[in-house]
């Protein structure tokens, strides 16, 4: 065959190729085969949660939803098939238990189903709540319980109006009163609370209506009585009425302290018969109010006095010093009359007076008793007689505070007082004493050599200025006790100014007060030398010198109400 033949032979063939593979390309166009998907699910989904995909035997794309019942349920994506929520409210057990749908794509040579089935869940709405109740219930007594529909629990108060009148059973949602005094007609007529429950949409009111209850009357009372009445004089008793246990007491009295009323039982006494005048007061009133813990009424006590002839005498109020010595005088009551005598009648503390019986001067009975801190203020009720009438006058003793040792005072117990003073300076000591690691400034001279009374606070300044830290004296100088930042270190003399009084006057007040029995050493703000500074006893003995590194030794922290 020559080469002409052989070009137009393969040519041909080429062609005859060409076209038979074209022809087998036609016969091959790919199909897909989509697959029913059926799934469950809870009802009341979010928005946009997944449902489920739809299957393929080979790729595709462009999955479209042609049908849905309800319409508008679901989302597909076109690209993977992906199936999602697109209104949650459609999907509700109660309206459409099953959600179908016909899903196709691209090349697809079947259609997909699609049905979701809802699991119905437990949805809970509860019943706004109304009671009427009396006023005054107990604590814990039931209100009512609320209304639900489903299986509801998880009861919480939100908000109430009085707060902290309900509680509410978390469980049962069983209401009980709280606080019952907010149970009162007059202040709470109408008591309400929102409450939610757990899993239930909106929250629910409960309104509670209180029924207003009399319970306490009380009548006034009207007498009259001889001026010049005696102290302690029964002037009468309120009368009153409640199913419970009544308390009495004064909202207002004019003259103001004239009378006592019994708490109990509603009788009135004469507790100042100066203010029982007539030419001062020729009308004694009181407003009393009657309470049985819920409700209260009121009274009007109204005292007319009788005018009669008279002895006078006038309150006296006195001033002395304390602790005086027996038989001091104290004062003189003020008495006008002829033929005079006077009698103690009464007296606080008992046993502290007594009085010349023809002049009307008071004199010191009992000298122990007149000590500032026990009895600041003393009284003496006096009966002033011409034979024929009597009268009383208060005299009215107010002790003058002096300062003395082993008195709680300054933040302290006092220990020294400056003799030179009239009783107005001195030092205290603190009720605690603290442990530190050393006196401090090893080594160094800081120029603390004062040992004598007053040189304490000097001694911690220098210490502190030598800019030793830690050192005891800066220690001191940093606390805060019981109102006072003053703190020092004391010499060697202030604290066995404390040793001598410790046992009798110092150890007694400490504990009393709460502070802690004092070690027996303790460093003192004394330097010897740069190395060296003194311990103190408290037994008496006479102070040595310790190397200024000793550590764990006691310091007992002193400060001044002077200036040295």
């Amino acid at each position: 065959m020559n080469n002409k033949l052989k070009t137009i032979y393969l040519t041909v063939s080429l062609l005859f190729l060409c076209v038979a593979c074209n022809n087998d390309d036609d016969d091959g166009a790919v199909t897909v085969t989509l697959s029913d998907l059926e799934v469950t699910l809870d009802e009341n989904p979010q928005e946009g949660d997944p449902v489920g995909t739809v299957k393929t035997d080979v790729s595709t794309t462009n999955f479209s939803i042609v049908s849905q019942a309800p319409t508008g349920a679901l989302n597909i994506d076109g690209s993977t098939g992906e199936l999602t929520v697109a209104n949650a409210a459609l999907f509700d057990f109660e309206t459409h238990p099953t959600i179908t749908a016909t899903v196709t794509a691209d090349n697809a040579e079947n259609s997909a189903s699609i049905t979701i089935n809802l699991n119905n869940v437990n949805e809970v709405s509860g019943q706004n709540l109304e009671v009427t109740v009396d006023e005054n219930p107990a604590e814990g007594q039931v209100i009512g319980s609320l209304q639900t529909i489903g299986n509801a629990s998880g009861f919480a108060i939100t908000s109430q109006t009085p707060s902290g009148a309900m509680d509410i059973d978390f469980n049962s949602g069983e209401l009980t009163v709280l606080d019952a005094s907010l149970f009162d007609f007059e202040t709470n007529p109408v008591l309400t609370a929102t409450v939610s429950i757990e899993d239930a949409d909106n929250p629910v009111t409960v309104t509670v209506n209180l029924e207003n209850v009399i319970e306490v009357t009380a009548q006034d009372l009207t007498v009259s009585i001889d001026e010049n009445p005696t102290d302690g004089q029964v002037l009468g008793t309120v009368q009153a009425n409640s199913n419970s246990t009544l308390a009495f007491s004064f909202t207002s009295q004019s003259p103001m302290g004239a009378m006592a009323i019994d708490a109990a039982t509603g009788e009135l006494t004469v507790i100042d018969p100066n203010l029982f005048d007539f030419e001062t007061n020729p009308v004694i009133t009181a407003e009393i109010s009657v309470t049985d813990g819920a409700e209260t009424a009121t009274a009007t006590a109204t005292i007319n006095l009788n005018d009669v002839d008279e002895v006078s005498a006038t309150n006296t109020d006195l001033t002395i010093d304390e602790n005086p010595s027996n038989g001091d005088v104290v004062g003189t009551i003020q008495a006008s009359g002829s033929n005079l005598t006077y009698t103690i009648t009464f007296q606080n503390p008992a046993g502290a007076f007594t009085i010349d019986q023809n002049t009307g001067e008071l004199s010191v009975a009992d000298e122990t008793l007149f000590d500032f801190e026990t009895n600041p203020n003393m009284l003496a009720t006096i009966s002033v007689s011409n034979g024929t009438e009597t009268v009383s006058a208060n005299a009215f003793v107010e002790l003058n505070d002096l300062n003395e040792i082993g008195e709680f005072k300054y933040g302290g117990v006092i220990f020294w007082i400056d003799p030179t003073s009239n009783n107005s300076e001195g030092l205290v000591c603190a009720i605690s004493g603290l442990t530190v690691n050393a006196w401090g400034c090893s080594g160094i001279l800081t120029g603390a050599s004062g040992s004598g009374i007053g040189t304490g606070e000097t001694n911690s300044e220098a210490i502190i200025a030598a800019g030793c830290i830690p050192s005891a004296a800066l220690t001191i100088s940093n606390l805060d006790w019981n109102g006072y930042d003053d703190w020092f270190l004391p010499s060697v003399d202030e604290f066995n100014e404390i040793a001598i009084n410790y046992d009798d006057y110092i150890a007694p007040t400490i504990l009393a007060n709460g502070g802690s029995a004092l070690f027996s050493t303790v460093w003192t703000s004394t330097e010897v030398n740069a190395n060296d500074a003194y311990i103190a006893f408290l037994g008496g003995s006479a102070p040595i010198a310790l190397p200024k590194n000793t550590a764990n030794f006691t310091v007992l922290p002193i400060r001044s109400f002077t200036d040295f």
